[in-house]
């Protein structure tokens, strides 16, 4: 067996993760249910209005905006517990021990955990495909807003990753990562340091990137800033696996 296909087993298996997909699946489901009722309820204001929000600006971008504020709890738990649950039954030895180069034990991990938390945004994900099937909705902007979150993700689950493999205790790893999530989320919704209309501090977070996908063109910039972050965050735990394997 696989790195990779013990660790699918291990959250596969685990009736909290279902749980929790559970949860999250119904929360997905009544925010994209309140999304609807709510631009239908105010169909009768828009009438009037030149520039009225479409579907996708009165549904799509909420329901996928939510979405990304639910990863907060999934990928801290998920991530949170990739190398931190290590310490408490001796795997950090068996690990470090193997032959296998650090990266591939990262990628192993970083895949398995990346699968697990696409079984969590699915739900979203079909109902935006059922949405686009039922109304003809532009596939464009539907799609870019979907990589973004995907970016988001990818982020999200390297920086989980790194901080994981910082701490040995799994509940302080699970509440770092939400303690760094949310502030994250807190700073780019800050007006502090706004100079020439632009609020420079935001720029540094990855939700005011995700939002740039909300749009109708492919942001570079954001694209990029998700790339790099990701790769770095990797680059991080890969040095930080490393310095485990002098020390065991």
């Amino acid at each position: 067996m696989t790195l990779y296909q013990a660790e699918l087993k291990y959250y596969l298996r685990s009736p909290v993760i279902w749980l929790i997909v559970a949860v999250s699946a119904f929360i997905s489901a009544w925010s994209f249910l309140l999304a609807i009722e709510l631009f239908t309820t105010l169909q009768v204001k828009f009438a009037g209005m030149s520039d009225a929000p479409t579907i996708i600006q009165g549904i799509v971008f909420p329901l996928l905006s939510a979405q990304s504020k639910i990863l907060i709890i999934i990928v801290a738990i998920i991530a949170g517990l990739s190398f931190s649950r290590l310490s408490h039954n001796q795997s950090w030895s068996l690990i470090t021990s193997a032959q296998m180069p650090g990266w591939k034990i990262i990628q192993h991990k970083y895949l398995a955990v990346l699968f697990v938390c696409l079984i969590f945004i699915l739900p979203a994900i079909v109902a935006l495909l059922s949405l686009m099937f039922i109304t003809g909705l532009q596939i464009l902007p539907v799609f870019i807003a979907l990589v973004g979150l995907l970016l988001l993700l990818l982020w999200m689950l390297a920086l989980g990753l790194l901080l994981s493999s910082l701490v040995n205790n799994t509940g302080f790893a699970i509440l770092l990562c939400i303690v760094s999530f949310m502030l994250l989320l807190l700073l780019s919704q800050s007006t502090i340091d706004a100079q020439w209309g632009k609020n420079w501090i935001q720029v540094f977070t990855p939700y005011y990137h995700f939002k740039q996908f909300t749009t109708d063109y492919i942001p570079l910039a954001s694209i990029f800033y998700f790339v790099m972050g990701t790769v770095l965050f990797l680059w991080m735990t890969k040095i930080r696996l490393i310095q485990k394997r002098h020390c065991l």
